[in-house]
């Protein structure tokens, strides 16, 4: 089962949260959309007679326009196609086969359509009504002074209980969305093989067309039963997760995502209050994070909104003097922003991790001076060619890498730097004709070489990617190109 949304991630309903949910409850209309016009196509079937070849067609057409709706997911496509293109030889059958279909639907299609797809939009309404409701308590404890003690307690009191059940809300809505992305697979997988099942049970005149399936049936059939197997550990697995994560403490954390280690292009992010720079002065709710040393806030998941450029021009500070609690403000010369945490722990994370940030940019910076220097003197140019021709030796001495990983021509001068293998020329501008998603080209005399790269393909290699991306080849009857092969 393909996990979609991580119950982390779901706690902190971030823009990338929400629309990560929205691409799910996309894809779910889509589907109930093509059920429905699948289950419409079904009944015709069973009109009989003249309109019998003419409704299985357009059945066949609806089975390979579903296949459309997971094209990433090659399993349930090729099996779509496979079937359709034996329906398509059976047309003319028998017209008892058309009860079989109708119960293979009835018993799959839809109750996924009617029962698991309908309760899914439920639950989302139930979430919508959860978000508004703790926007609104975070909105008003917000906006309470200080000085109204009673006031600030009743309105802490409000946030909790509106976190606390849109915690759970938004829990459940997540192990839904996991669940239901894996069982509508499973569900249609399970109607083909009983469509197809009676197909080969009930069409003696198609023998011929359904023996050519055979053998992918069996296939499918382990497959699916393998998966559904993993599949119920997964759910049994999420679903223990689920009530640990109940379990737990609630925490004003759970909205703030840091960075794992030193590495990590974000070192914080989550919810902050925005004081505006107008005359109002008017205070928003946006997502921060801190990313290239820089301040930034989005309201949509790929929509960044620069508040400070460089971080390493800046100051952070306390504001204990503010009319809101939990403030604090990032000073630049050029501007200064007030923000708003939503506790004292979290007000802590967020000066912590900006003043980590400043302290950590001027680190970097020192040493990237120092490593950027150009030769003052040609003297210094022949051995950055030395250091050149350090890198090539090492590289080919690599088992394989003396010659094409492709061609196998000798004393290649190229390499792909992302898969760890080395080119001849000819090859080479093959691989950059397919891009750099695919293959990073570098030359092995020309460029300057890293030591962790030249690192990086001695642990590789041409013979250990072979061994990897060649391993199917005999039996997929497919011909290793040679130095006197065509583009």
């Amino acid at each position: 089962m393909t996990v979609t949304l991580d119950f982390e991630e779901t706690l902190t309903d971030s823009p990338r949260t929400r629309a990560a949910m929205e691409e799910v409850e996309s894809e779910v209309s889509d589907l109930e959309s093509r059920l429905e016009k699948l289950v419409k196509l079904s009944s015709h079937m069973n009109d009989g007679g003249r309109q019998y070849c003419s409704s299985s067609r357009h059945f066949v057409d609806a089975l390979r326009d579903l296949s459309h709706h997971s094209r990433k997911d090659t399993i349930l496509s090729e099996c779509l196609e496979k079937f359709s293109d034996g329906l398509s030889k059976i047309i003319d059958s028998h017209v008892e086969l058309l009860e079989n279909i109708q119960f293979s639907f009835k018993q799959r299609l839809l109750l996924l359509l009617k029962e698991d797809l309908r309760s899914f939009r439920d639950s989302r309404k139930e979430l919508e009504r959860c978000r508004e409701g703790l926007e609104s308590a975070l909105q008003h404890n917000a906006e309470t002074p200080r000085r109204k003690t009673q006031e600030v307690q009743d309105a802490a009191t409000a946030v909790l209980g509106s976190r606390r059940t849109f915690r759970d809300r938004a829990l459940e809505y997540a192990l839904q969305i996991n669940v239901i992305q894996g069982k509508k697979k499973f569900d249609i997988l399970q109607f083909m093989l009983q469509l197809m099942d009676a197909q080969a049970s009930f069409l003696t005149q198609s023998h011929h067309a359904m023996q050519a399936l055979h053998q992918y049936r069996n296939d499918l059939a382990a497959q699916v039963h393998r998966s559904v197997l993993e599949a119920a550990r997964e759910q049994r697995d999420m679903e223990q997760k689920l009530s640990i994560f109940k379990a737990k403490d609630m925490s004003d954390e759970d909205s703030v995502l840091q960075g794992e280690d030193a590495s990590s292009q974000v070192v914080i992010e989550g919810y902050l209050f925005k004081r505006a720079s107008n005359t109002f002065k008017t205070w928003s709710r946006r997502w921060f994070s801190i990313q290239n040393n820089q301040l930034v806030y989005q309201k949509k998941v790929d929509v960044l909104t620069v508040v400070i450029v460089d971080l390493r021009l800046c100051a952070v500070k306390l504001c204990p003097e503010a009319e809101r609690r939990f403030c604090f403000e990032v000073v630049s010369p050029a501007k200064s922003c007030m923000l708003q945490a939503e506790s004292e722990r979290v007000l802590q994370l967020w000066v912590s991790a900006v003043q980590r940030s400043i302290t950590t940019a001027y680190s970097d910076n020192k040493r990237e001076s120092g490593s950027l220097r150009l030769p003052h003197s040609p003297a210094e140019a022949p051995a950055k060619q030395k250091g050149v021709q350090g890198a090539q030796d090492t590289v080919l001495r690599v088992p394989g890498n003396a010659s094409c990983c492709d061609c196998r021509t000798a004393e290649p001068e190229w390499a792909s730097i992302n898969l760890g293998v080395t080119l001849c020329i000819e090859c080479s501008g093959i691989h950059r004709s397919l891009g750099v998603h695919f293959s990073k080209v570098r030359s092995l005399t020309l460029d300057s070489w890293e030591p962790e790269l030249i690192k990086l393909m001695c642990e590789l290699g041409n013979n250990t990617i072979n061994r990897i991306y060649e391993a199917r080849i005999e039996d997929m009857n497919i011909r290793k190109p040679t130095a006197a092969s065509s583009r």
